[in-house]
């Protein structure tokens, strides 16, 4: 029996199961791999979280901070396969995870909606489009930093008088006021996760029709629109997936945005948690996601 370790990490957090069931997850996460002291702390972070793991186990890990043409995740895999003495470690940007944790093995695009963006359109054929998928310094448009960051704009405007009011301006206090948010958003490691975090008062402060948060949710969700839009090769059906879509307002308002933009769709499929899944299909199938996804993935045999 070939047992099955799986791996999600995020910009903000991460979640790690075993054979299927989830074992363990955390606030921990990755925003760009650009230096060997952050993929050597990645691999620490699996390493310490993996129970035990039989000789004829596979690894499979989603990746956010993936690059095209680094050399990054090949070494992730490398020296996960020798740390936990695996049979085989297959890394994979999380773009793929996502993919295979909602749309599953058939033509379509998957759109990640957390802490960061990034969409993924494949034909079957092995063409693929990677959209977004630039970190929060450049894009993650439509995400939870591009949210929380927003409101936070929005809220310290209307306490300046410089902007409309808006009951995000009375959630201030609770951060410590500017200077504490200030402080705090300057100085917070990873820098998205404290920013992201106000994505979801501007959610709440939404559901209550404050109008300030509602046209930042309008517009989040017209940008996941323009994304999902932009990586999609062909037909097929959509998949979400991202802590954002807990929120069915959130939800509601990017299916509104992708028929307002004329996204045709063979069915949208939704699913928050998808991309752990996805990592577990992607250590059952590598075969498949060899073929699929070559360009997003990287592998290590053990010999």
């Amino acid at each position: 029996m070939t047992h099955i370790l799986s791996v999600d990490i995020g910009q903000s957090g991460f979640r790690v199961g075993y054979d299927g069931s989830l074992i363990e997850e955390g606030k921990a996460g990755v925003v760009a791999l650009t230096s060997p002291d952050r993929v050597s702390s990645l691999v620490d972070l699996i390493a310490s979280i993996a129970p035990p793991l039989p000789a004829d186990t596979s690894v499979g890990v989603g990746l956010s901070g993936f690059v095209e043409g680094s050399d990054a995740p090949a070494r992730i895999a490398s020296l996960l396969q020798d740390r936990l003495d695996a049979r085989h470690v297959i890394v994979a940007a999380d773009a793929v995870t996502a993919y295979l944790g909602t749309v599953g093995t058939v033509p379509g695009t998957a759109t990640i909606c957390g802490t960061g963006v990034a969409s993924l359109g494949a034909d079957g054929n092995g063409a693929l489009r990677r959209v977004d998928a630039r970190g929060y310094l450049l894009s993650d448009l439509g995400g939870g930093f591009w949210i929380g960051q927003r409101g936070l704009h929005a809220a310290l405007d209307a306490v300046q008088g410089r902007g409309d009011p808006t009951s995000l301006a009375e959630e201030l206090p609770a951060l410590g006021g500017p200077e504490a948010i200030y402080h705090d958003a300057m100085s917070s490691v990873p820098a998205p996760k404290y920013v992201a975090a106000f994505a979801l008062t501007v959610i709440a402060a939404a559901e209550t029709a404050d109008r300030v948060a509602l046209r930042i949710i309008e517009d989040a969700a017209q940008e996941i629109a323009r994304t999902t839009a932009a990586a999609r090769i062909g037909s097929g059906p959509v998949g979400l997936t991202g802590g954002l879509l807990q929120s069915p307002l959130y939800t509601t308002a990017v299916e509104r945005a992708f028929e307002a933009a004329g996204i045709d769709t063979d069915g949208v499929i939704v699913r928050p948690d998808a991309s752990l899944h996805g990592a577990w299909i992607l250590a059952t199938h590598p075969e498949f996601s060899r073929l699929a996804f070559r360009e997003l993935i990287a592998e290590k045999e053990a010999s």
